[in-house]
């Protein structure tokens, strides 16, 4: 009888050393999350916003004559008049459609001429230039307040650092003709652009 309990309690002791195997449970858990197709203004040290603004100041116009100054007849894309307004734009899709668009640079009612011989409207060439990632060349568009067609173009993925939109004004002619004289008072004029994701 001793023989027989101290066998059983070393068969116990024996599958208490070893347990059943362990069962073992597998999981997949999945992360996601978007980033929209969108294009902001981020200004050095603010947050993003929708606009800009500037300002391309020209000052005279007139030469001692009256007539407009030929340096701003001159004015080319390379050689622009007045300061370029520069930003950054940031924009998530890989590819941006940007236009841009003007009015002539008037003083009074546009369209309507002062007297014989006077001006009071200057056509120009309105430019945004944009900096690509890729570091192409094919990133501008321009608007001829004289010819008033739409400029639009699609491009690649903007630069990602920097200000990476420029927009200029150049190649000023009187409307009417070089010899009109330019009526006195203040000229203004709104180059308007637009970057927008490409669909």
């Amino acid at each position: 009888m001793k023989k027989f309990l101290l066998l059983s309690a070393g068969v116990a002791i024996a599958a208490a050393a070893n347990p059943a195997a362990a069962q073992s449970v597998t999981g997949t858990v999945n992360v996601t999350g978007s980033v929209a197709g969108r294009c902001s203004v981020v200004a050095p040290g603010g947050s993003a916003v929708q606009t800009f603004s500037g300002t391309i100041g020209l000052g005279q116009l007139d030469e001692d004559d009256g007539t407009l100054k030929s340096s701003l007849e001159g004015t080319t894309a390379g050689a622009s008049g007045g300061t370029p307004v520069e930003t950054r734009v940031v924009c998530t899709s890989a590819s941006v459609n940007i236009d841009v668009t003007a009015e002539t640079l008037a003083n009074g009612t546009r369209g309507t001429a002062p007297a014989s011989g006077y001006a009071n409207e200057i056509n120009y060439t309105a430019e945004m230039q944009v900096a690509l990632a890729s570091g192409s060349s094919d990133n501008k568009v321009t608007f001829d307040t004289a010819t008033a067609a739409t400029a639009t173009k699609t491009v690649g993925r903007l630069a990602a650092s920097g200000n990476n939109v420029t927009v200029k004004a150049y190649g000023f002619a009187t409307k009417g003709g070089a010899s009109g004289l330019l009526v006195a008072g203040d000229y203004t004029s709104t180059i308007t652009v637009n970057v927008a994701p490409s669909a």
